[in-house]
């Protein structure tokens, strides 16, 4: 908890990181939860432990099940946050209180829908149709809700350009250092998704789930993520249940129409996979881009932490029989939540 307080507040969340110090100092009183968390049968950082107990108590807040909580959540939209004896002494109760609740939350997936991280997805798919302009059939994999599947329906502010839909809702411009990504033509024919427990956009529990999973005070998120829901209601996104690796490998095995670019997105997903899945994942793509075309062309963009987990990576891989075919770049480092982009382009090795 100590650790991941750490991180947060060395990306500015300085609310979430005073609630995780307070869980650490107040985790011997609820013996439940702490043996919840040392018998995690796995990696509590990689699987987002941590993060789904905050999501629970925020879940919490919101609901105004505990009075407590919510008055600290609501110090926290404006940071003014409780002392830290005061704050204390609310998680104590509730966590008295509210243990059964929290534990199923550590239980579940973590379903952080960020919609932002599309603007790090446009930003490569114009890159690839700079170089070869295609209309595209996007493939993602753990979708959540699905809201990234409308991405040709939000406005994205890349630095010096902008893409898309300049008179949506939802309007996307993260802090952009490095290259600025190139005038390019954007089209996207098809967009699915799969996810192990994807959530239904026209059910407001399911919502109300992905508003607890958005850090305490970010109101430009939570805007943003009511937006993006009023769309996906208006447009819903084709979200399948299943194993991202046996979905993958069917999708890649259909037919694809020449003239297409295949595109299997995902982001901040890759660590909840098992290594076999991983691999399988890996396996099935590299088959699959050694049978792909100059009017067949398949890539791959991903938004995830690098292997010491020091940094988020945008990668791009990109097969079409050529003599870089298969190659992968790393076209950016950015924020988990897409705050803010340094971008370095397709021609960095």
């Amino acid at each position: 908890m100590r650790t991941e307080a750490q991180k947060a507040r060395a990306f500015g969340k300085f609310a979430v990181a005073a609630v995780l110090e307070s869980l650490a100092r107040v985790l011997p009183c609820a013996p439940r939860m702490r043996a919840s968390i040392e018998g995690w049968p796995g990696d509590l950082a990689g699987a987002g432990v941590i993060f789904r107990i905050n999501a629970g108590l925020h879940a919490l807040a919101r609901s105004g099940r505990h009075a407590g909580l919510q008055h600290i959540y609501s110090d926290a939209e404006i940071g003014d946050l409780a002392a830290p004896a005061a704050l204390d002494l609310v998680l104590i109760d509730v966590l008295a209180r509210h243990t059964p609740d929290l534990l199923q939350w550590m239980a579940g997936p973590t379903q952080t829908n960020e919609v932002a991280r599309v603007a790090g997805f446009t930003a490569a798919l114009l890159e690839l149709n700079a170089h070869a302009p295609f209309p595209a059939e996007l493939l993602e994999l753990g979708s959540s809700a699905g809201l990234n599947l409308n991405l040709a329906r939000y406005g994205c502010h890349l630095g010096g350009m902008d893409s898309g839909d300049m008179q949506s809702q939802v309007q996307i411009a993260p802090r952009w250092q490095g290259l600025t990504p190139p005038v390019a033509p954007l089209v996207v024919e098809r967009a699915v998704g799969v996810d192990l427990s994807p959530l239904d956009i026209r059910d407001d529990e399911d919502c109300e789930r992905l508003h607890a999973y958005i850090w305490a005070g970010e109101r430009e998120r939570t805007e943003r993520l009511r937006a993006a829901i009023a769309i996906a209601r208006e447009h819903p996104p084709q979200v399948d249940t299943g194993l991202a690796s046996r979905w993958l490998a069917r999708q890649l095995a259909a037919p694809q129409r020449e003239g297409t670019r295949r595109v299997v997105l995902h982001s901040m997903v890759v660590q909840y996979m098992p290594d076999v899945e991983r691999a399988t994942v890996d396996a099935a793509l590299s088959l699959a881009g050694a049978a792909a075309t100059p009017s067949r062309p398949l890539a791959r963009i991903g938004m995830e932490w690098s292997k010491d987990r020091s940094a988020v990576e945008l990668r791009v891989t990109s097969w079409d029989g050529g003599l870089t075919s298969g190659r992968t770049v790393v076209a950016a480092h950015c924020h988990p939540y897409a705050e803010w982009f340094d971008w370095h382009g397709l021609e960095r090795k």
